[in-house]
């Protein structure tokens, strides 16, 4: 489940994680793959997936970006596939890249059928709601997602145009949050959350085929949004983190922090580096 709310000031707030598919057996592996985090696909009781473990070549802090960022990504808006965390694995999957066996819980995110960004306009110019681009802007600046773009680094792959139902409209769907918040880091450091982390200046997530899809009124929207955000929230996001990942009390309460921190930051400073001439709220145009 969503958030449910009109963006006006009132907002209802639920986790998402198992609320749209709540898989409970895995069935067969299809596919493994090397990359960094050794995801590999599944096919489960609630349908075809994709599965990260413990014990992956990238720590289990990735686990824990999959997760928070996955359920910021739905709250703020974000098309992200459903996802689930499944308690329970009764087949042996061996990580490809460290050969290590899979140990439940893991983090399950759904399948869909989709086209990797191209790098222009194709789908972009038949997008259902054109402001998703700036939305996701906004949010992969949020929590600082270097592994969609940035500077020097651009994984195209994390990014799917996915065809509307009935429609001829494609979907903006953001996939794969491992690297989310603490950049290049191992790790999660202690409270509090680093000021280098919290007012980091950089944009994140801006293709640059996405220039002529933000404006002001998509960027307003956006911020928005984000101005929302509650902190109690936030703490029940980071309190939903399965404990056999290892991610202690410290590490959640600075976690909590960042987000809340860098949330009031984004929602300050990013109108102006997207846009030339920000919508100013109240004047009328």
């Amino acid at each position: 489940m969503y958030a449910i709310d009109d963006w006006d000031g009132w907002s209802i707030m639920a986790l998402s994680c198992g609320a749209v598919c709540r898989p409970a057996e895995v069935l067969r592996e299809i596919e493994s793959f090397g990359s960094s985090t050794s995801p590999i696909r599944v096919d489960t009781d609630a349908g075809e997936g994709f599965l990260k473990s413990v014990g992956n070549p990238m720590g289990s802090s990735i686990l824990v970006s999959e997760l928070v960022a996955g359920e910021l990504a739905a709250w703020i808006g974000l098309k992200v596939p459903p996802f689930a965390i499944i308690n329970d694995c009764q087949i042996d999957l061996i990580m490809q890249r460290n050969g290590a066996k899979m140990a439940p819980p893991l983090f399950f995110s759904s399948a869909v059928d989709g086209t990797p960004h191209d790098g222009g306009d194709t789908f972009l110019s038949r997008l259902r709601e054109p402001g998703d681009v700036a939305l996701l802007v906004v949010f992969d600046t949020w929590v600082r997602n270097w592994d969609r773009f940035s500077d020097g680094h651009d994984n195209a792959d994390n990014l799917l145009y996915v065809k509307a139902e009935g429609r001829r409209k494609y979907d903006l769907v953001p996939i794969d949050h491992s690297g989310c918040f603490i950049g290049d880091d191992a790790d999660f450091p202690m409270a509090p959350a680093p000021n280098a982390w919290v007012f980091d200046p950089n944009v994140y997530g801006k293709f640059p085929a996405f220039d002529p899809y933000i404006d002001a009124k998509s960027v307003k929207r956006a911020v928005g949004r984000l101005s929302h955000l509650q902190r109690d929230f936030v703490v029940e996001v980071v309190n939903s983190v399965p404990a056999q990942w290892g991610f202690g009390p410290n590490a959640a309460l600075s976690l909590v922090d960042l987000v809340c921190e860098r949330a009031e930051y984004v929602v300050n400073t990013i109108s102006g580096r997207l846009v030339d001439e920000p919508e100013i709220p109240g004047l009328v145009k």
